[in-house]
Parts: C-alpha cells; sequence; structure tokens
C-alpha cells in the first residue's frame, strides 16, 4: 500500500493524490503540487503560474497537456460517483423509513449500510481507484 497524499513526481512539479482539497476542486480538478528546487511547496489550480519567493523561479502549469488533465479530471469524477451514490440511496432510505413511521429501522439501516461500505465496498473501491490512478500520465515540470 502506498503512502497518503505521496507526490507524483519525486523532484519537480506533480500531481497529489489525496489530501484536503481547495472549494470547487471536484469540478475544476485536483490541484497540482509543485515543489520548487529549493524546497517551497505549492498547490496550484490547473493553468496558474507560480512565482517561487524564496528562489523566484516560475512555474506554469499550463505547461501540462490539457488532454492529460482532462483524463485525471475525469477519473476524478467518476469515482466519486460511488461513494455519492451509496450514500444518497442510504439517506433516501432512512428517510423513507422515517416518514412511514419505521424509525426503529432506521437504527438498523445506519450499522448495516455503514459496515457494509467500511468492509465490503470501500477496499474494492480503493484497489481499483489505485489501479487506475497507476496508468495515469507523470510530469516533470522544470522552471522557466
Amino acid at each position: 500500500m502506498g503512502r497518503r497524499g505521496r507526490n507524483r513526481s519525486e523532484s519537480g512539479g506533480g500531481l497529489r493524490i489525496g489530501g484536503g482539497e481547495t472549494p470547487g476542486a471536484v469540478l475544476k480538478g485536483p490541484a497540482i503540487t509543485l515543489t520548487c528546487e529549493c524546497g517551497e511547496k505549492r498547490d496550484l489550480p490547473y493553468g496558474e503560474r507560480w512565482q517561487c519567493e524564496q528562489c523566484g523561479r516560475t512555474w506554469d502549469t499550463n505547461r501540462i497537456p490539457r488532454e492529460q488533465y482532462e483524463q485525471i479530471k475525469r477519473l476524478s469524477l467518476r469515482f466519486r460517483a460511488l461513494p455519492i451514490g451509496y450514500g444518497s440511496l442510504v439517506a433516501a432510505i432512512a428517510i423513507f423509513f422515517t416518514l412511514t413511521g419505521n424509525v426503529f429501522s432506521v437504527f438498523f439501516l445506519l450499522p448495516v449500510a455503514l459496515t457494509t461500505w467500511f468492509v465490503f465496498l470501500r477496499p474494492v473501491h480503493r484497489r481499483r481507484y489505485r489501479a487506475a490512478v497507476k496508468g495515469l500520465p507523470r510530469w516533470e515540470l522544470r522552471a522557466e
């Protein structure tokens, strides 16, 4: 198993998988983590430029091919669909039970749904996601 939040490349810029996200990152695509040669790091959305405060080097994420970044964006959205769909289904069933007066069934539904997710669905989902991420392109951005 890999480390969480690791960089896609050892030096230069790379795409960080996992970790915190800025608002709107779901539809705009994941942030690109740039690591300057002096050690400074910055997370940027695709298409932005950054000048390192420590050494003055300039980095441009537009140098990443648009088609390759769109492929990563589609993959990210595709693998978010299962958890969101499963959560929505469980919430809809819980609301249905509550509205029909079967509140006791909600207390049975939630532990069963959580156990099903964490024991069966999530491990398979994570394996498939990691396998899909391995096939993504890698970049070695250089300062301008």
